[in-house]
């Protein structure tokens, strides 16, 4: 246990122990509320300004926190022009109501920092200073035996010179880096210089005013820059000028990392980016995005469900293949019409008349190698919504993922096009079902085949079944190859987080705000669905329903785990994922007909591919 003291200059106080607190490191606050009782003193404190830096002197009115343990008892000293000395280095000034806090690995006894407007102290603030921002010149400081407090730089600079007049500019890092934060909270003690102790809420890309002549960026000390910038130069509202570099960098505390004067070498911008393109991700970022009308579209180059996890050294993006869902032969560029990257995002275009169907469109890097992909989902019908009774636990949609129409409960055999896509357990990329009624035909897709393909040599959008299992690398960088063992998983990799039945995990291949159904006591994973609510089956129509109201479910079939280059079973057996999967098994709805076995809570290998129906995160 620690003990807290009242330090006096020189007079004795008397120090009443009400309760003592344990020793804490770390920005949270104590969860235990203390009471110390204290007797506070007056001390004449010293403030040093450190070399270099932005601010030169101090003057009339700067504002400075001074705290020792609680952000309670800590006091804004605003100096007076009468304590500041004539070349403005030092200001002395006498403080009322201090709190010294004394450790026996700290002869420091009380902290500051300035500016007092971007300093956010926690309830416990200990020796810490925590900043709300770092997006300027910060200065922190320790006392010494004499209550000097020689404050130190707690950012670095980045700068540059323009010639020419510009309204604000913007700054984000080739990688994606973080450029600043929402708070700092740094450790300054006389044994200890911690410049980035926590952060938290990190800011990719800077937007600044502009100056004719030199622009300082205040970065945290650290700020690895990898591979350049780019910054973009407002004029009228609009960007008009733009310079990218390449070479990485690090900013060092205290320190200037000068670009130089960059007028000559800025380009004219061009805007990558139509005045209609929509925000495809403006509620979030997915694996998979539904497209409703004809248009341009952007998202970012995130991976996933990760919506700040931006990906390095992407290139170019394409369309790798396209399904109207059934035997049609399908035309290149019917569902999709253009892909492209430009300045983070993967920017996507249909046709002019909008044709149902699902795409893959990846992220390539300079050497052609895909980085990422993302499923595009063009319903014929909207998709509807509903809890059905609760049968899942929530809202879900009224069809398979990449079901191009709703499956319809009657007496004339369902659409193919509502059977959607397949997955194996934990994988983000969809294959296609089977294409035709009750049949183990699969869908047709499209993609392009090279004129110079060297003969006996697969094109790289079609489908490859591996002889074994595959890395997860391995998946990432070829969607379409198929890893499988019998009764087994398709990854040598076992995770079970890929899909989980908490938070919608990064390979979860739902679309935005939906997410693989978790596993739990609800009718659809119960151990017979025969015996639920609105069951009901007719093999001969290839449909199943279940809820109040009731739900629709084609018998879709699956890719067996021993035979994942072509559907199986269409027609008289359907499985259907759940998010929770064991090992080598994945957890789902196993529904055998031909069995007479509806078993919701069963489990199948991993390796086998199966429909999902989406529910609401």
């Amino acid at each position: 246990m620690k003990k807290i003291f009242a330090t006096i200059a020189t007079l004795l106080a008397t120090v009443a122990f009400v309760s003592s607190c344990n020793e804490k490191d770390t920005p949270e606050e104590n969860p235990e509320e203390q009471t110390v009782v204290v007797e506070p003193v007056t001390l004449k404190l010293r403030f040093v300004l450190p070399e270099g830096g932005a601010k030169t002197a101090w003057e009339a009115g700067d504002e400075i926190v001074v705290h020792g343990e609680y952000a309670k008892d800590q006091v804004v000293v605003k100096l007076d022009p009468a304590g500041i000395s004539s070349d403005g280095k030092t200001a002395t000034v006498t403080v009322d109501n201090l709190y010294p806090y004394e450790r026996e690995d700290c002869k420091s006894t009380l902290y500051a920092a300035w500016p007092a407007e971007a300093v956010d102290n926690l309830t416990h603030c200990f020796f810490y200073s925590k900043f709300s921002t770092t997006g300027r010149e910060l200065l922190a400081a320790c006392n010494d035996a004499d209550n000097n407090f020689r404050f130190e730089q707690v950012c670095g600079t980045l700068s540059f010179t323009l010639d020419d007049e510009y309204e604000s500019f913007t700054i984000t890092g080739n990688r994606k880096e973080s450029l600043g934060y929402g708070f700092l909270q740094v450790k300054i003690t006389d044994n200890e210089q911690n410049y980035k102790q926590y952060v938290g809420d990190p800011i990719l890309t800077l937007d600044l005013p502009a100056k004719k002549g030199l622009n300082t960026i205040y970065l945290p000390a650290g700020t690895d820059i990898q591979a350049g910038l780019m910054i973009k130069f407002r004029k009228g509202g609009d960007f008009k000028k733009s310079l990218k570099t390449t070479e990485g960098f690090t900013i060092a505390r205290a320190a200037d990392f000068s670009l130089g004067n960059i007028t000559e070498e800025l380009a004219d911008y061009v805007n990558p980016f139509s005045a209609d393109v929509k925000d495809l991700d403006a509620q979030g970022n997915a694996n998979c995005y539904i497209v409703t009308e004809p248009g341009t579209y952007k998202f970012k180059a995130v991976y996933g469900n990760a919506s700040t996890r931006f990906i390095d050294d992407v290139a170019s993006a394409d369309i790798l293949w396209e399904t109207w869902n059934d035997d049609s032969e399908v035309e290149r560029f019917s569902v999709v019409a253009s892909a492209a990257y430009a300045e983070d995002y993967v920017i996507i275009k249909t046709p002019a008349t909008l044709h149902s169907g699902n795409a893959l469109v990846v992220a390539r890097d300079n050497a052609g190698k895909i980085l990422w992909s993302w499923h595009i989902w063009v319903p014929e019908s909207p998709i509807e919504t509903g809890d059905y009774g609760g049968i899942m636990g929530g809202v879900i949609m009224d069809r398979n993922l990449g079901a191009l129409v709703a499956t319809v409960a009657e007496a004339a055999p369902v659409d193919p096009r509502s059977y959607g896509m397949v997955y194996q357990w934990g994988r983000k990329d969809p294959f296609t079902a089977a294409g035709t009624f009750n049949s183990g035909t699969q869908a047709t897709y499209a993609y392009d085949v090279p004129a110079d393909l060297p003969e006996g040599e697969v094109p790289e959008g079609a489908e490859v079944v591996a002889p074994g299992q595959i890395s997860l690398a391995d998946a990432i960088a070829h969607p379409t190859l198929l890893g499988h063992i019998d009764n087994g998983n398709w990854v040598t990799e076992n995770d079970e987080t890929f899909w989980t039945d908490g938070a919608k995990a990064l390979y979860d291949p739902c679309p935005v705000g939906y997410r693989v159904p978790p596993r739990a006591s609800y009718p659809f994973w119960g151990s017979d669905l025969s015996a639920a609510e609105g069951w009901s089956i007719d093999s001969v129509n290839g449909w199943l329903t279940i809820g109040n109201p009731a739900a629709v479910f084609p018998i879709a079939g699956y890719r067996d785990d021993y035979s994942v280059g072509g559907m199986a079973k269409v027609g008289v057996r359907t499985l259907y994922w759940t998010a929770r999967g064991n090992e080598a098994k994945g957890y789902g709805a196993d529904l055998r007909y031909d069995k007479g076995t509806y078993n919701g809570g069963g489990s199948a290998p991993k390796a086998r591919l199966a429909s999902i129906r989406c529910v609401a995160e």
